[in-house]
């Protein structure tokens, strides 16, 4: 009888969770790929690194007992169920595990002098630890007057912790009220009142070209103005990021499933397509819960474990921003959202029929999180 052989791909928080969750089987063989050019890390973890408040060792994420092999998964054939690596090299599989996470999303090709910036490294993401550690070494000369790009969680969190550190921040922000997609009309205009309150804004304003020279970067706005700093920071969300022949986000079935048999994905790599409609969600501990329900689907597949049934996102985030805490559970994806009463702020996102899908709210941890249980019409009580 031969080994059942499972590849998993991507050693982020969906792929660790999947390979643990298949570690306990020992008649399985289990190869987990990271990418080639870096040890496994929480992404969690690169903003303090960035801004110099957490060493670089405390990102090192620890790897289950399978098989390691580091090398970047470059394409897939499904025909023949093997795997190409950036190296040359090939592994086979009988079943396959895509949880290769997500990339930052770029500006626009018609910003003008961006590419030229990112070369001189006055234009960075935060996305990744070598991202973490450059703009580390910018702050570590002294205060900075950093610009930065985005409204969303990442960039509301690192201007907040780049405050926090004595650096001078402009947000420049596209919306009026940066985030109103990902938090929410109402929430939206309570952090961007936190943000007025403790760092340069400009809202409603959109980077139509970058310059610069050796030590400095000048963003150039649509309405003909410009700012100039040490460093600018592009935080503009995430886009899917998958070997071929996908090259993008995959999508997945309420089991996690693939449209190709064998093959299964988690994280941020993924977009679903269930009773919830079209969703994708890319942060931490939902990648972790994804891989984890992956590899439950696929042990019932192989009749070593019962069905885990459909995946329904309950997990929970938090936003430290200027001394406030952003939280949510589940699905917060824009749709349509009721405030909870009460003197806290909590706002419950609802699918189009009525069922409660996710929960938000603003210095409303424990309210926001009870709301986990009561998620999609099926309590966990």
């Amino acid at each position: 009888m031969t080994t059942h052989r499972t590849l998993i791909l991507g050693a982020g928080a969906a792929g660790t969770a999947a390979a643990r969750a298949l570690a306990e089987h020992h008649d399985l063989d289990v190869t987990l790929v990271g990418r080639g050019s870096e040890e496994p890390y929480s992404r969690m973890l690169i903003k303090g690194v960035a801004v110099g408040s957490s060493a670089p060792g405390v990102t090192r994420l620890p790897l289950p007992s399978v098989r390691f092999v580091s090398d970047t998964a470059v394409s897939i054939d499904a025909d023949v169920r093997m795997l190409g690596l950036r190296s040359g090299l090939t592994e086979t599989y009988d079943s396959l595990i895509i949880a290769t996470g997500s990339a930052p999303r770029q500006l626009a090709s018609s910003v003008a002098g961006a590419a030229e910036a990112r070369t001189t490294g006055t234009l960075t993401t935060l996305h990744s630890l070598r991202d973490a550690l450059h703009i580390r070494r910018i702050l570590e000369r002294g205060p900075r007057n950093v610009l930065l790009y985005g409204g969303g969680i990442i960039a509301a969190e690192t201007a907040s912790l780049l405050a926090d550190a004595g650096h001078g921040v402009t947000l420049i922000a596209r919306s009026s009220f940066p985030g109103e997609s990902v938090f929410g009309a109402r929430l939206a205009r309570s952090i961007a009142e936190l943000h007025r309150d403790r760092v340069d804004t400009l809202f409603g304003a959109t980077l139509a070209a970058v310059s610069h020279d050796e030590r400095t970067v000048t963003a150039h706005l649509d309405d003909g103005s410009s700012l100039t700093g040490d460093l600018l920071i592009v935080a503009l969300g995430t886009v899917p990021l998958s070997p071929a022949p996908w090259n993008g986000g995959i999508l997945v079935d309420d089991r996690q499933r693939t449209t190709v048999d064998g093959v299964w994905a988690a994280g941020g790599a993924t977009v679903h397509d269930d009773a919830r409609g079209m969703w994708r969600i890319d942060h931490w501990e939902d990648s972790t819960a994804q891989g984890t329900h992956a590899a439950q689907h696929l042990l019932h597949v192989l009749d070593r474990g019962h069905d885990p049934g459909p995946y329904l996102p309950r997990s929970a985030f938090l936003a430290m921003i200027h001394g406030h805490v952003v939280s949510g559970v589940g699905l917060t994806a824009p749709g349509t959202t009721r405030i909870e009463p009460g003197e806290e702020f909590v706002q419950v996102h609802e699918h189009a029929d009525g069922t409660p899908v996710g929960a938000s709210g603003l210095d409303a941890v424990l309210s926001v999180h009870r709301w986990r249980e009561r998620l999609h019409g099926v309590s966990t009580v």
